[in-house]
């Protein structure tokens, strides 16, 4: 098993890339071993004599380097070291002291990346690193990762993992300074006005490197208020459909003076429009990346009620969103989204205005009785200056009339109770119009003047309607 010190020559029988393991301080010569499997993994390595970075000032041997020759090229064996100390996470003792109300914002945020069911054991720790400016906390599900920063006054540097719910949900029981210290057998003392308790950790070498964002596509700056209305705003309208992957996804558009937000299932359309002055790349219109809905919405319910402003970079493959202290990636999904401007209607034979709070009263008031009913079937009937809302089942009948601004010949259409409820929650303004060609096509509710947001829902066929 053990091979000369000199570079060893390539044949069928010595393929595995060398490694050098160093043995004791007092010794360390180098042995070529063949290597374990742990050493296919490595995503981190040096020029010859030339380590980086803080690991420039620590000791070969006491840090255990190793040396791995290049394996992008197998045909040579020129050296490269490898500090595995940047993989060695959690061996080290760590030792800090927090505010707990800190501590807990921090937790919130990364809980949002926790599974309820994780695929992995490493998916249910949460990765505390100490550093400069305090400790930085790092949850992930395996398509999703969440990094914030926390301030804290670190004794001992090091890095560690700790079961995230039992941690946080302990953090939550304390107050004011808590004491934190994790030994090399990764066993943490929790100490705080009097209280002491000893948890288990992980050793963190197996959790996931942070995500990097190569070849940006394009990068805009939105208000945290703005961004969080927007998205959730389309989130009700994106797929839940995992045999139509890419409507499962929103869409977002950026344009020079505007920034779009897409939703579309098949029966429901939302668009959210928000003015900005974005950097286009030379040469194109617009630029846009499909996001997984479900974990837009997740990074969305983590901004603020503020005008500071969230960061969103995308490249070819992954997504980012920066906001205060707090950092989330995620992967973007592949394929081509539906053209979304062919389903969206240019012209209307009729149209009613209406105030917001009129209608979805009026609705609430009769989906208690649709939901009774076989077909949850909302029927809207439109005569000069009134909108009549029924809804019948057999344990009963719901009628609403309401006031509206419609001046064309009697129209009748029926929409599912929850898809057009669904619809006029997300409806902001205080008045609103909808727009008709016949009871069988798309019906597109808008404000009665600008764009900023479209949504289109398709009525249900029913012969009386």
């Amino acid at each position: 098993m053990f091979f000369s010190p000199k570079k060893p020559r390539l044949d069928s029988n010595n393929f595995s890339p060398p490694v050098f393991i160093p043995s004791r301080p007092a010794v360390g010569k180098r042995v070529f071993l063949k290597p374990p499997k742990l050493f296919h993994r490595l995503s981190r390595v040096y020029p010859p004599d030339y380590p980086r970075g803080k690991e420039a000032k620590i000791p070969y041997f006491s840090r255990g380097f190793a040396v791995i020759h290049n394996i992008h090229r197998p045909y040579c064996y020129d050296d490269l070291y490898y500090s595995s100390a940047s993989r060695r996470k959690g061996v080290d003792p760590m030792h800090f002291s927090v505010n707990a109300a800190d501590m807990n914002a921090g937790m919130a945020l990364v809980s949002h990346a926790l599974s309820a069911r994780p695929i992995r054991q490493i998916y249910e720790g949460v990765l505390i690193e100490t550093a400069e400016e305090g400790l930085y906390l790092t949850c992930t599900d395996g398509e999703m990762t969440i990094r914030t920063r926390v301030n804290a006054t670190v004794v001992e540097e090091g890095v560690a993992m700790m079961p995230a719910k039992l941690f946080g949900e302990l953090l939550r029981k304390l107050s004011g300074e808590v004491d934190i210290e994790i030994d090399k057998r990764f066993r943490a003392e929790i100490r705080a006005l009097g209280s002491n308790t000893s948890m288990a950790g992980t050793d963190a070498s197996e959790f996931p490197d942070m995500p990097e964002i190569k070849d940006q596509e394009f990068a805009v700056e939105i208000p945290q208020r703005q961004l969080r209305d927007a998205v959730s705003r389309v989130m009700f309208a994106v797929s839940t459909d995992e045999t139509r992957r890419i409507l499962t996804g929103c869409l977002m558009e950026v344009y020079p003076t505007e920034t779009l937000f897409v939703g579309l299932d098949g029966f429901r359309l939302a668009l959210q429009r928000l003015e900005a002055q974005n950097d286009v790349p030379a040469g194109k219109e617009s630029v846009s990346a499909v996001i997984p809905g479900r974990i837009l919405g997740e990074f969305s319910r983590m901004l603020g009620e503020t005008d500071e402003p969230a960061r969103v970079v995308c490249g070819k493959s992954r997504f980012m969103m920066s906001f205060d202290s707090t950092t989330c990636y995620t992967t973007l999904l592949a394929g081509e989204y539906i053209n979304y401007k062919q389903i969206l209607p240019t012209s209307w034979q009729s149209e009613v205005r209406l105030r917001r709070d009129d209608f979805i009263s009026a609705i609430e008031r009769a989906s208690l009785m649709a939901r009774e009913g076989k077909n949850n079937l909302l029927r809207l009937s439109l005569t000069e200056s009134e909108m009549t809302i029924t809804a019948n089942a057999e344990r009963g009948a719901a009628l609403e009339t309401i006031p509206a601004s419609y001046s064309d010949k009697e129209f009748k259409i029926a929409f599912n109770a929850r898809y057009l409820f669904d619809v006029i929650r997300n409806v902001y303004t205080e008045e609103m119009c909808m727009r008709f060609n016949s009871s069988v096509s798309p019906c597109t509710i808008a404000p009665l003047s600008g764009s900023q947001y479209i949504y289109l829902v398709l009525p249900v066929r029913v012969l009386d309607a």
